[in-house]
């Protein structure tokens, strides 16, 4: 009998080791754990910062892409309009000259002789060939004097629309904003129409006139919704 308490205490020691050493396999599981989590929060972190850059990729190119597109918007406009002005001088006259020839001619010369409608149109393609050589100012000055010679010419509507276009070129938005107004004041083709619309709200955007810029935008939107003019109007609100 007087060996029971060694045996006791034999036990609680044994059973004590037995404990320690549960707990020091449980914290070297909860450590194990907590690494898994520390290294699984370090990937996530490097995967969002990777993700964020990518996305900061993307805008930058869509930006490029979007100015990239406006650019070869007026200057498909500028060739259409240079097309059909020619071949339908060519149509009248029977002339057989190449268009750069018909520009180059008509950019570098004063209306001169022949008929009042063969001057007339000089006079409107003299001016579109400032604007097509990127003489703003010049333009400007040209359409205005047109406007104001000949305001009943089939091309006085057209001549309205790129005298606000060179306003608008040159960085004078308000200007252009004024000018664009007589646009979709006069009776053109709803395509001028949406045109000068939808420069208009890119003209309060410039001016940082956000909540016109947008309204002009919508309204373009849903007066014209079919409209390559109302599609552009679409894409920049929803940069916005």
């Amino acid at each position: 009998m007087r060996f029971l308490p060694y045996f006791s205490l034999a036990t609680l020691l044994l059973g004590g080791c037995a404990g320690g050493d549960l707990l020091v396999q449980r914290q070297g599981s909860m450590e194990g754990r907590l690494n898994q989590m520390m290294q699984s929060q370090s990937s996530m972190t490097t995967q969002l910062a990777e993700m964020s850059l990518q996305i900061r990729e993307l805008k930058e190119q869509a930006d490029r892409r979007a100015a990239a597109e406006k650019s070869a918007a007026t200057e498909i406009a500028s060739l259409q309009e240079r097309v059909g002005l020619l071949s339908r001088r060519m149509e009248r006259f029977g002339a057989e000259t190449s268009p750069s020839a018909a520009r180059i001619e008509l950019v570098n010369s004063e209306p001169g002789g022949g008929s009042s409608e063969e001057q007339v149109q000089a006079a409107y393609m003299r001016a579109f060939g400032l604007f097509s050589a990127n003489s703003y100012d010049a333009a400007a000055t040209a359409f205005a004097e047109f406007i104001v010679s000949h305001p009943e010419s089939e091309h006085a509507a057209n001549a309205r629309y790129w005298l606000a276009e060179c306003h608008f070129a040159a960085g004078r938005y308000r200007e252009a904003i004024d000018a664009y107004a007589q646009v979709m004041q006069s009776p053109p083709s709803a395509g001028r129409s949406a045109d000068a619309m939808l420069k208009t709200g890119l003209a309060w955007y410039g001016l940082k006139e956000d909540e016109k810029g947008g309204a002009m935008l919508r309204a373009l939107v849903d007066k014209y919704p079919a409209s390559e003019a109302a599609a552009a109007a679409r894409a920049e609100l929803g940069r916005r």
